[in-house]
């Protein structure tokens, strides 16, 4: 990277010129998010016996056969370090070097190689990216500390710089300097262009969400417009379920609501609740947002624990991959991993996983790619009679019918839909599973599920 292109000033001066060129851009122009994608993250730390890019490398012929589309690597720059009396948990979300690649992952022929076998394979690849603090170790901290939040408002004072919340092992960076608005537009190119990503994951997009964010919302859209100038097509996927940043540039976020409400209906809530949150999500956001599935990830306990073992993870998993959302798969999900809590550092035992859930997962994921119904169907929710214990809902479209029954609940349930479902019905079976009663009768063991297609029989000549 040419150290001209460090200079803040002459990226501020870019970046203001960007702008200018971009402010025809409307939110309606963001790229929507591919509405049959599968994202999987990738932690490298865990995910291979190598712990690097190439153990990642290694895998991903066989993500492809899962059906995974967009592969999600959490940060690769280095580590920040303890440093002036600061601490350092081995966080990855403590940068310490926007333009670096840590060493323990590999070199930069490592990063080209894995991009370009995802592409060849038909993956996209997004990187992970932190743009509201740094490392204490970072560079800037020193070099630029009018980047950052301070305690006594002198902004070249690095002593009195700001932690980031509570997180005691990153410091806080400040938007309200145009400066560092540069220096991130500048970086997140140099990514783009440099290893040909073909987007971005954003941590913290919106944290406090609202007004008083640390990162402004007029940051993020133009932010968005520049980067669709370097890429047109850029996926831009934030880590936020707020509606002023939906579109703006985000065209894929977190579906926390969702999340919550599900979680809960397996830990003894009310299911009904998961319905409201749909409904409260789709109400809020615009037409094409789209919203991340979520039962797992770096910052959530293992789902077979958040849900009450195999059985609870895997009725999770198909609310996951049948419902409106894109799914989301964390690293070694597919095998049922159960080592390690929120932020986890261990290896993934590959082969230590549960046996139900390789072919679950093949299963579930083919089912959703090749039937649009799934992707990007109407779905509509159907009053039952166990509401506190059942979901039930179909999607539907071009002339095939899905309908879901997902009991998260503890107890076992029968019940009756209320809404004419009509004949032609056959369940879909997944392994170890087994048949159940005919509808508009369902009856559901705990953690238990169906799944029911329709296609209508062809009209007689």
């Amino acid at each position: 990277m040419s150290l001209l292109f460090r200079n803040p000033a002459v990226l501020l001066l870019l970046t203001l010129t960007l702008s200018l060129c971009s402010l025809g851009a409307r939110a309606a122009d963001t790229p929507l998010w591919p509405s049959g994608s599968v994202v999987y993250c990738v932690y490298p730390s865990i995910f291979s016996p190598e712990r690097n890019l190439a153990g990642v490398t290694a895998q991903l012929g066989r993500l492809k056969a899962l059906g995974v589309t967009v592969v999600w690597l959490m940060p690769l720059t280095p580590i920040g370090r303890p440093v002036n009396g600061h601490p350092a948990f081995g966080s990855p979300y403590a940068v310490q070097d926007y333009f670096g690649l840590s060493p323990e992952y590999g070199t930069e022929a490592d990063l080209h190689r894995l991009v370009a076998t995802a592409h060849k394979l038909g993956l996209k690849v997004i990187l992970d990216e932190v743009l509201n603090h740094t490392a204490w170790d970072n560079p800037l901290v020193t070099q630029h500390p009018e980047f950052y939040d301070h305690s006594d408002a002198n902004p070249k004072n690095s002593a009195s710089i700001q932690q980031a919340f509570s997180y005691g092992d990153v410091a806080q960076l400040n938007y309200a300097e145009p400066g560092l608005r540069a220096y991130m537009a500048d970086m997140l190119r140099f990514w783009l262009t440099r290893y040909d990503i073909d987007g971005f994951r954003f941590d913290a997009a919106s944290n406090p969400d609202g007004p008083s964010r640390k990162i402004p919302a007029d940051f993020w859209l133009d932010l968005g417009r520049q980067l669709r100038l370097t890429k047109p097509d850029v996926l831009l996927l934030g880590e936020c379920e707020t509606p002023d940043l939906a579109l703006q540039p985000f065209s894929l976020d977190y579906g926390w609501r969702l999340f919550g409400a599900l979680k809960d209906a397996a830990n003894g809530g009310d299911a009904s609740r998961v319905e409201a949150a749909w409904r409260s999500q789709n109400a809020d956001f615009p037409s094409g947002m789209q919203h991340l599935s979520i039962q797992d990830n770096w910052d959530t306990p293992r789902d077979v624990s958040a849900f009450g073992g195999a059985a609870g993870a895997q009725a999770a998993a198909v609310f996951s991959f049948t419902c409106t959302g894109t799914p989301l798969l964390y690293n070694g999900m597919e095998i049922g991993n159960a080592g390690g809590s929120v932020n986890p550092h261990g290896p993934i035992n590959w082969r230590g996983g549960d046996p139900r859930f390789p072919g679950f997962y093949k299963q579930l994921i083919s089912l959703r790619h090749n039937h649009a119904a799934l992707q990007s169907g109407t779905m509509t929710w159907l009053p039952n009679s166990a509401p506190s214990q059942l979901l039930t809902y179909t999607r539907a479209e071009g002339g095939v019918d899905f309908l879901v029954a997902i009991n998260l609940s503890s107890a076992a349930v029968h019940s009756t839909l209320k809404a004419p479902v009509g004949t032609n019905w056959t369940e879909v079976l997944f392994p170890g599973g087994a048949a159940h009663a005919a509808l508009p009768q369902i009856s559901l063991q705990s953690q238990d599920f169906a799944v029911f297609q329709r296609v209508p029989r062809p009209k007689l000549p």
